[in-house]
């Protein structure tokens, strides 16, 4: 067994949640981008197109495992909102709310940064590999739970473009790292996205999940990040 040189994190629900229902961040969001719009709209109108948008475009992305960036989902909400294209400045604005959103109501897991802690003691490089529509959601929402110091490199399939589980996103994240997947570990809370996509790319594979796991084809399975503690130390 090739020795583990670095170790890939999922981000929402294995690292951080969110402390309110994702569907009331998204309402908060949409509610100060109903103030700077030119066309009044309130946020239940908005939250209506957004959902609409929303079902058409998760289906799309989750079936071609392709990334729908966060600038493609805010022209499409604000185009339909004002019945025109709307203003480079204003998608702009319409995007910070957003990500400042989805930052603020983030919180991290207690088992986070003991664990994170422990791993940067290693000479061993720490990532994260994360489906998410605007890379510095997952940035800003790292630096404001204090964890952004700890990883070597962020990985995004809104940068890439690929999402998980599709194994382009993973072989990019290496590649960040030059080297080889048997060198590699994704943990992660997601059968499909997490275990499913790092085993087909070949790296080792921890799932960490309060579901069910009788079915589940992870190297390792573990309810917390502090019951993984000291098998990802040992890796």
């Amino acid at each position: 067994m090739a020795p583990v040189k670095a170790i890939f994190f999922d981000l929402g629900e294995t690292l951080v949640t969110q402390n309110i229902e994702d569907n009331l961040v998204t309402m908060k969001a949409l509610e100060n981008i109903s103030k700077i719009i030119p066309r009044p709209n309130p946020p239940s109108e908005l939250f209506t197109i957004y959902k609409q948008g929303y079902k058409v475009n998760e289906a799309f992305r989750t079936k071609n495992h392709v990334e729908i960036p966060i600038q493609a989902w805010m022209v499409q909400l604000l185009r339909r909102a004002l019945g025109q294209e709307p203003e480079d400045s204003l998608v702009e604005e319409a995007i910070r709310i957003v990500v400042s959103a989805r930052a603020e109501n983030a919180v991290v897991f207690p088992d986070s940064e003991p664990l994170l802690q422990k791993l940067s003691k290693r000479r061993i490089k720490l990532g994260i590999i994360s489906n998410v529509s605007s890379h510095d959601v997952a940035v800003e929402i790292l630096r404001k739970v204090g964890l952004l110091g700890y990883f070597d490199k962020v990985v995004t399939s809104a940068f890439v473009g690929i999402r998980k589980p599709d194994p382009g996103i993973f072989l990019y994240a290496l590649m960040q790292f030059k080297l080889q997947p048997r060198e590699t570990v994704i943990v992660g809370d997601s059968e499909r996205h997490d275990v499913w996509g790092g085993t087909i790319t070949g790296m080792k594979t921890v799932l960490v999940s309060k579901r069910s796991m009788a079915d589940s084809i992870a190297d390792y399975r573990f309810s917390s990040l502090a019951e993984a503690s000291a098998t990802l130390a040992s890796l």
